[in-house]
């Protein structure tokens, strides 16, 4: 049966004043309370600012907010970014491809990769945020402006924003750092504030998996137990508060985020370097990193082997990746002198590594460990590239302080523990592939210590 005029300008209508109504009736999709709380703030509000737990579907709702608001009235236009466009195009707009997908919503010529072309005047658009002119010239009675990941996006941008004067704005992401505009949208009376914790997620509230890729009760305890209730990490990753900053962290969450977030390319003429954390306790994980200069490529994580099992394992990553025996840095504290032997035993010359013994920079660190974190690592993450992989949020658990000397001192494993934390294995091992740090040219006619399974000729 064909709908008449009249039923069609009924439906048009409903959908405009209700998102609620078009995600749930017309995209089929079914929202849990918070999601609900988000598209009718859009709706309401001028501005409002969701700050969220991981894996929350924040994402997501995002998209939906775009696809209501721009089925809600002719010449309506969406403008969205990130901090990074490979964000805008590989996260926002993936969402908003997947919610529309088989469904009769547009045209099919109307979608591309990062656009919605219904007519000159009806669009919805994907901007990156390193060129704020691109935020110029857009004029609607109906526009929506939604930055996703909304701590890392710049001052700039914002203001670029603030020129559209549009009818709404929604931010909208983990809460990753205290400072910035974000951050200051949660002291501003006139921005509508949404906070969503883990524990308001349907997944745990229900204990099981309701909506699948959902934070899940488990996720929340294996942050508990890894990164402490007190830490930075829990704030933003479990109760979707911003950090506290403790200005005796060593790296913070937001460099760690944007590290994960971040793509680099690697030569072939790249060392690859390899870090080895060897287990001293019962509940630590033996840690293998492979880092080639500005990205790290693999870890390898074992529990409960014995050293020589463990220099097997060296061994044999060692030969899959090329890495040369003078590239691996073994932790030789405690029982990792005894994988070191095992190695030198099968003829590898590889580095054991105290980190217990004084810094190159004596006259600023306390000793080598101090060194290669706040000295190496931290000004590396800066550019660096680590995998989408949680573990590396140890990195934020690292605190230093100033000993009497005035030199800068990194806080123990074991007063970490003390602290109730678990050892940063993973960290530690990323850690230590700084050992060798000189950017050295080795020509491709010298000769590497033997055995040997790379053809790199750069170390970094």
């Amino acid at each position: 049966m064909i709908p008449t005029q009249e039923q069609i300008k009924i439906l048009s209508q409903k959908i405009k004043d209700d998102p609620v109504f078009f995600v749930e009736d017309v995209l089929k999709v079914k929202l849990w309370e918070k999601e609900k709380d988000i598209l009718e703030a859009v709706r309401d509000y001028p501005e409002t600012s969701v700050k969220s737990c991981h894996a929350s579907g924040k994402t997501f709702t995002a998209s939906a907010a775009a696809h209501w608001w721009l089925c809600g009235e002719e010449d309506s236009i969406v403008i969205t970014t990130a901090p990074t466009f490979r964000q805008v195009k590989e996260i926002l707009w993936r969402e908003m491809h997947s919610i529309v997908q088989g469904k009769a919503i547009y045209p099919k010529e109307a979608i591309l990769d990062t656009q919605i072309n219904i007519s000159p005047k009806w669009f919805a658009l994907g901007l990156s945020t390193d060129r704020p002119d691109q935020f110029q010239g857009f004029h609607s009675k109906r526009l929506l402006v939604i930055g996703d990941e909304a701590s890392g996006i710049t001052q700039e941008i914002y203001e670029a924003t603030d020129g559209l004067a549009a009818t709404r704005y929604l931010w909208i992401g983990n809460p990753l750092k205290n400072e910035g505009r974000f951050a200051d949208s949660f002291k501003n009376p006139k921005v509508h504030k949404i906070t969503i914790s883990a524990f308001d997620t349907p997944n745990v509230k229900e204990g099981k998996v309701v909506i699948p890729g959902l934070i899940t009760s488990a996720d929340i305890e294996r942050m508990r137990m890894y990164y402490g209730e007190d830490s930075d990490v829990y704030r933003v990753r479990i109760l979707g508060e911003f950090p506290l900053a403790d200005v005796d962290s060593i790296i913070g969450v937001d460099e760690i985020h944007k590290a994960i977030q971040r793509e680099n390319d690697v030569k072939p003429g790249w060392e690859k370097k390899m870090g080895v954390d060897v287990a001293r306790f019962g509940d630590d994980r033996s840690v293998i990193i492979i880092r080639k200069m500005d990205k790290v490529l693999r870890k390898e994580i074992f529990t409960s082997l014995d050293t020589m099992q463990i220099a097997g394992n060296v061994l044999r990553i060692a030969k899959e990746e090329g890495v040369s025996p003078q590239n691996i840095n073994v932790d030789v504290i405690g029982i990792g002198a005894g994988v070191v032997d095992r190695l030198h035993e099968q003829g590898w010359d590889v580095r054991g590594v105290n980190v217990g013994e004084s810094a190159e920079d004596q006259e600023h660190y306390s000793n080598l460990r101090a060194e290669l974190y706040a000295g190496k690592l931290k000004d590396w993450i800066k550019n660096g590239d680590l995998p989408n992989d949680d573990d590396f949020y140890e990195l934020a658990n690292i605190k230093y302080k100033f000993n009497s000397k005035g030199q800068l001192q990194i806080e123990s494993k074991e007063d970490m523990k003390k602290r109730g934390l678990n050892s940063p294995d993973v960290a530690d091992a990323l850690m230590l592939t700084f050992a060798s740090s000189k950017m050295v040219f080795i020509p491709q006619q010298s000769k590497p210590l033997a055995p040997y399974y790379g053809d790199n000729d750069i170390s970094f």
